[in-house]
């Protein structure tokens, strides 16, 4: 465990599963604050069998209060008209919870969250002197123009609260200049104003780098702007031009039933792993692989054009090349230091050669990725990024 930065300070930490420690970041606080109040929420509520929207207290490093915070389970049907009633008992369970330990801790030094509305209760808490400071370290941005108009109402809602997130939070950071710039664009940021820029973190591997079989994976959210498509739709050239190929995928999603629909045909193939619950276990799955996946759709309501994805970091830190679409700006560093191949989505033979490459050359292309993974080890830049915090 790496000394403590923070010793004496206390820190609430808010985000949504599965993404409580992207990059790593829960296992940072833990390691730099004498107290992380830590809460899980699950906006989705996915059904795949998890303990999800938990309150979780670490003190000097080591876990000492779990508790289960109040879902509001729904149908299928309900899932969209509830989201207001789960914002509700998000800013009220976070209140409520956090006024306690300031009674019990008699300080909450800090509050940090990656999403505009647990942001913006973060200063609501700030207004009632329950934490001296917030930091909003902005992760997203949701393009308006989405087909489903369900989506594109949330995303008009979200920016509601982007707004006052970013104008009155006391320390902003965001994971890409993308954000910045089109912040900037918009008139929410100040054009001279300099803005932390701190990408998700990677968490490289100790473990030397060995042989490994012909499997490629993929770590993630199951919905299909995730493009699992095109690999179902490759998959019958593949495995003809690639027998003894083998195909994991980590993760759930709201459409993990679709996946699983068209998995079915290819259970020789494709294994569909579900949840992984720790970073650990999900790194000695990746330590398998050959590649990874992350063939994102290119669409104009993509959110990932302006994300910094955690599963590409994952994937370096495993000696696990990567097989991407030209979307996220991370794209880049990838062919920069080739660590990986960009394809085009939906171009077949680009995909397969692809693989192809990489098996063929893998022991170059894994040096490449872990060597990248290394430039951004999640321990120096969050420290870095802390230091700032007020």
């Amino acid at each position: 465990m790496m000394a403590c930065m923070k010793n004496n300070h206390t820190i609430v930490y808010i985000n949504f599963s599965p993404y409580d420690n992207a990059g790593r970041i829960l296992d940072f606080l833990i390691s730099n604050y004498a107290v992380v109040i830590h809460f899980s929420y699950d906006h989705l509520r996915l059904k795949n069998g998890r303990n999800t929207n938990i309150l979780s207290v670490y003190e000097h490093g080591k876990i000492s209060l779990q508790r289960k915070l109040i879902p509001l389970r729904t149908p299928e049907l309900l899932r969209f008209p509830s989201l207001p009633a789960v914002a509700f008992l998000i800013f009220l369970q976070t209140l409520y919870y956090a006024w306690r330990f300031k009674l019990k801790y008699h300080r909450i030094d800090q509050f940090m969250s990656v999403n505009a509305y647990t942001a913006w209760i973060g200063n609501i808490l700030k207004k009632f002197h329950i934490v001296k400071k917030t930091i909003f370290w902005v992760w997203d941005y949701y393009p308006p123009g989405y087909a489903d108009w369900r989506i594109r109402l949330l995303r008009w809602v979200y920016w509601k609260f982007d707004k006052p997130a970013v104008r009155d939070t006391d320390h902003l950071a965001f994971i890409s200049k993308k954000l910045v710039m089109l912040r900037q664009k918009l008139g929410v940021l100040s054009k001279i104003r300099i803005y932390d820029i701190i990408p998700i973190g990677t968490n490289p591997t100790t473990r030397p780098l060995t042989k490994r079989k012909l499997i490629i994976g993929f770590l993630g959210m199951l919905k299909k702007s995730q493009g699992l498509d095109f690999l179902f739709d490759v998959l019958p050239l593949l495995v003809k031009t690639m027998p003894n190929i083998k195909i994991e995928c980590i993760g759930s999603g709201p459409e993990e039933n679709y996946f699983k629909k068209r998995a079915k045909r290819w259970k020789k193939y494709v294994t569909l792993l579900g949840f992984i619950k720790t970073e650990d276990e999900v790194d000695k799955i990746m330590r398998r692989w050959i590649a990874g996946l992350a063939m994102y759709v290119p669409d104009a309501s993509n959110e990932s054009y302006w994300a910094d994805p955690s599963k590409i970091k994952a994937y370096l830190s495993q000696y696990v090349p990567v097989v991407m679409t030209n979307v996220p700006s991370f794209a880049t560093e990838v062919v920069k230091n080739n660590a990986g191949i960009i394809v085009e989505y939906n171009q077949t033979q680009q995909l397969i050669d692809a693989i192809k490459t990489i098996h063929l050359h893998w022991d170059t292309y894994a040096k490449n990725a872990y060597k990248l993974a290394q430039k951004y080890h999640y321990a120096k830049l969050y420290r870095n990024f802390l230091k700032t915090a007020p």
